[in-house]
């Protein structure tokens, strides 16, 4: 599994709520998964009470997908600025269109060096080239979160901005996600919520065909192992964790997001989340670090609910590194 490049990373301590003593407790076999959940409930209530304390604004969405349970819903159509969290409903239309044949991976998609944007994509970099296949776009946008790739998606496949929000609300269902269009072909990533984000994840993820397939594979390899719910996998083969983050700081909110599906392939056990907060712009160190902190304290909690297992020293807080957060980008 790559990590992410080592210039982007700025280490962060976590300050843990949820203490190694907590989480024995949902590892154990012998606690029931209802308990196990009313658990995990009471343990992210806390932790959601110290982001709220700080006036980090948090919204979390946490499913048992097997019973279709909710076991954590707050602020659930609250809506915060995506940031590329909002790359995931763009994947799911372009899916949608090369199910229905109107697109096809394997054309070539060509754009100017006026639509390159910065990034950690494969497309962002200097001199990278200004061709490629759209299979090979999807994937950067998924995997590597690339800023170019979503705007030649939106641009080049889609229609622009104001068709894709279209659909979102028509084809996805999605109340509360939007880009914002800003003229005829440049937009921000726009707004969500924690049900929304986590809705469109499950519809990406949805059917197991081989573009399912392939946007899985994206989003399991992806290179941000070292931020968030991922830095919390406790190394077990059978657990697989398909996620997407968003990371921005703006005066009007510093944004650390974290949507994702965690499977037990053993149990078959699956859990959904979207973890969505937004820290104070103007005051950013101590409510920021806390708000990119909970993300990795909630998503071990939710690990070792579905059966990711860890003993001795990996029980204990691990050391986040922080992703580069770039400002609202103009795509």
């Amino acid at each position: 599994m790559t990590t992410a490049p080592a210039h982007i990373q700025q280490p962060i301590i976590t300050n843990q709520v949820v203490s190694p003593a907590d989480i024995q407790q949902l590892s154990r076999d012998d606690v029931g998964q209802a308990f196990k959940n009313i658990l995990l409930r009471n343990y992210v209530d806390r932790i959601i009470a110290k982001n709220e304390n700080l006036k980090v604004t948090t919204d979390v969405s946490i499913i048992d997908m097997q019973t279709q349970q909710s076991v954590v819903s707050h602020n659930l159509d609250t809506e915060q600025f995506a940031a590329s969290v909002n790359k995931v409903p763009v994947a799911d239309l372009v899916l949608a269109d090369l199910r229905s044949g109107k697109l096809q991976m394997n054309q070539q998609l060509t754009w100017a060096a006026s639509d390159v944007r910065a990034g950690e994509g494969v497309y962002d970099q200097p001199g990278a080239p200004l061709q490629a296949s759209l299979q090979d776009v999807l994937f950067d946008m998924l995997n590597r979160s690339g800023n170019t790739a979503v705007r030649i998606l939106v641009n080049k496949t889609l229609g622009g901005a104001a068709a894709v929000n279209t659909r979102i609300t028509s084809d996805l269902h999605l109340q509360h996600t939007y880009l914002q269009p800003l003229d005829s072909d440049r937009f921000y990533l726009g707004n969500s919520t924690a049900r929304d984000s986590l809705s469109a994840l499950q519809q990406l993820l949805a059917t197991n065909d081989t573009y399912g397939a392939y946007v899985k594979n994206a989003l399991v390899t992806n290179i941000y192992t070292n931020y968030g719910v991922k830095s919390q996998l406790a190394g077990n083969d059978y657990i697989v964790l398909a996620n997407k983050i968003g990371i921005l700081d703006d005066p009007d909110g510093n944004n650390r997001h974290d949507v994702g599906l965690i499977y037990n392939t053993r149990t078959h056990k699956t859990y959904g989340y979207s973890f969505m907060t937004t820290a104070p712009g103007e005051n950013w160190e101590t409510p920021t670090a806390q708000a990119g902190a909970s993300l990795a304290d909630m998503g071990q909690a939710v690990l070792r609910t579905a059966g990711d297992k860890a003993t001795g020293e990996q029980m204990q807080p691990k050391t986040l590194a922080t992703p580069h957060a770039d400002h609202r980008i103009k795509y």
